[in-house]
């Protein structure tokens, strides 16, 4: 376990036991994770703001019922992908964005050949990779927030990998 890891169980208890500054320094560790992953899921900052406040106001109220503090990761991304989902049902003035137009704000956002090659992928493909390379969630956590078996995480992963594989070297050839 990392130091940082160890410090993030320790906020969990501590926020558990009623400590607001821990769950103050949890949201502010999970925040900006959060909102990337939002907006990896609708396509959308706003919509992704909006469902990571209301997953973190859940968390709020929810946070004693974690019985690992070690599942506070694969907890809070859940969370997050609950609100997006619940948003999109309930609020038809949001309208996802089209894969070509996702691709345009992310290489806006970063102008990064993996962040776009990312973009190109289909939207679950697209999660498995955001939550396995850039969360650092294990396989069996992304089957948790995704609530898929890990032995199908493992074949999107493999699937998404190869993907990914071509979309950079069409972008590459582009530049």
């Amino acid at each position: 376990m990392s130091i940082q890891q160890a410090q993030i169980e320790l906020w969990v208890l501590e926020a558990q036991a009623g400590s607001r500054d821990a769950f103050s320094a949890l949201c502010l560790h999970f925040y900006p994770s959060a909102i990337s992953f939002g907006v990896k899921l609708c396509g959308q900052l706003p919509m992704a703001e909006d469902a990571t406040h209301n997953a973190l106001i859940r968390l709020s109220k929810t946070i004693t019922r974690l019985e690992d503090p070690a599942a506070i990761n694969s907890w809070i991304f859940k969370l997050v992908r609950w609100q997006v989902l619940d948003i999109i049902k309930h609020e038809s003035r949001y309208q996802a964005l089209q894969p070509s137009d996702l691709q345009q704000v992310t290489a806006m956002a970063e102008d990064d050949s993996l962040t776009q090659a990312i973009a190109s992928l289909p939207k679950i493909e697209g999660q498995v990779i955001h939550l396995f390379y850039l969360e650092g969630l294990s396989a069996k956590e992304i089957g948790n927030v995704l609530e898929i078996p890990t032995g199908t995480v493992k074949s999107r992963l493999f699937r998404a990998r190869e993907r990914l594989k071509q979309a950079l070297v069409q972008i590459l050839e582009q530049e």
